[in-house]
């Protein structure tokens, strides 16, 4: 079973993208503690993480960044923002592919099986 990580402080939005993903046959891993991101990660070894830029402590690009320097995991940030800016910054720091809140779990789950799909 595919592992997925979603690393969103939103309870609301995590426990539905988990429920839909689970639906699929992926284990999915919600994070809780926001200021342990990496030690998280590295237990629970995903296949690919999913993860907001809005955070509680360090934000998501200082997550993608510290993730980055130990992992070639795919990234897909989701986000409310939607800025050109934002968008452009989760890139270059390594994002994989960037989804505006809100968002079709359908489409979610397509483009997520298309990155897993290339790995």
């Amino acid at each position: 079973m595919q592992k997925i990580m979603i690393v969103e402080d939103d309870e609301i939005i995590a426990s539905s993208i988990k429920k839909h993903l689970e639906k699929w046959n992926y284990d999915v891993f919600v994070v809780n503690d926001f200021e342990n991101v990496l030690e998280d990660f590295r237990h629970y070894e995903p296949l690919l993480i999913l993860l907001d830029i809005s955070l509680p402590y360090y934000n998501g690009y200082y997550w993608c960044q510290e993730i980055r320097k130990e992992s070639e995991v795919p990234i897909i940030f989701i986000s409310s923002t939607s800025e050109n800016m934002n968008i452009v910054m989760a890139m270059n720091m390594g994002a994989d592919d960037f989804i505006n809140k809100p968002f079709d779990l359908t489409v979610l789950t397509a483009k997520l099986q298309a990155i897993l799909r290339r790995t």
